[in-house]
């Protein structure tokens, strides 16, 4: 008797599995949609920590790592450049002499001397000499922000306490053309030098840890989104177990025989 219903019980999971799906698909996470090959808006302007107007193809002319944040998150974003700046202090190649690092925030209220302080700190931590014009920290309004996020592919999302956001670099070649992204809040030396490589040598190639993180606020929104869709599919799941054993202990049980 189950061997003969057992196709129905898998028809019948499956159906509650690709049912539950629209749960996850009512909110999904800013992402990253890769723009490689293309260029980057070269007359963004945007304030850097000095206070300078800088047209962004002004700051280019060697290849670039290319990182977003906002400066008042308290999460994924000072892993990312924290972890960055360790990475930049373990390289053979030199940051200034033949790379430059971009650091822009995606934030259009934060300051020029929010973008200074956060300089002055990761520049200590990556723990070599760098001079000024290697770590730019980079300031701007909606129009440039957008303008930049919108070319590289990088998607964002303000909510009332902060910013859902990915954590991805982009490496750009020295005409600002994107060469190719970089996953993750940690980075290996190795990945960025091969990446800067292909960008001095305008090479496109696949992305490293094509796996994104992210960073999340603590709004609902947020993670709390997401911590609520794991307890409905735990739920989902709990109830179709508990229905699957109820079904199968139903038909185990001895029926009675036919009179006849």
């Amino acid at each position: 008797m189950i061997r003969r219903h057992l196709p129905g019980l898998v028809c019948l999971f499956f159906s509650i599995f690709l049912l539950a799906q629209p749960l996850c698909a009512l909110e999904t996470a800013p992402g990253v949609t890769e723009r490689t090959g293309e260029r980057v808006p070269l007359d963004a302007l945007f304030t850097d920590e000095t206070g300078k107007s800088v047209a962004l193809g002004a700051l280019l002319g060697k290849p670039a790592i290319l990182s977003f944040a906002y400066f008042s998150c308290e999460d994924q974003c000072n892993t990312v450049l924290s972890n960055l700046a360790s990475s930049l202090g373990r390289m053979s190649s030199a940051p200034g002499d033949d790379f430059l690092v971009l650091t822009v925030s995606f934030d259009d209220e934060d300051t020029r001397g929010e973008a200074a302080y956060k300089k002055k700190n990761y520049m200590s931590a990556a723990g070599r000499p760098m001079d000024e014009g290697a770590w730019k920290f980079l300031t701007g309004d909606k129009t440039s922000i957008e303008a930049l996020t919108g070319a590289i592919g990088f998607g964002f999302r303000k909510t009332e306490k902060g910013y859902d956001h990915p954590a991805a670099l982009a490496v750009l070649s020295a005409d600002g053309r994107i060469i190719r992204y970089v996953y993750g809040s940690s980075y290996l030396p190795a990945d960025l030098e091969m990446a800067l490589m292909e960008a001095r040598e305008g090479r496109i190639t696949a992305s490293i840890k094509k796996a994104a993180r992210f960073c999340f606020s603590s709004e609902p929104g947020g993670r709390a989104y997401l911590v609520s869709v794991l307890r409905v599919a735990g739920l989902s799941t709990l109830v179709v177990v508990a229905g699957l054993f109820i079904y199968l202990k139903g038909f185990g049980r001895p029926g009675k025989k036919d009179k006849r």
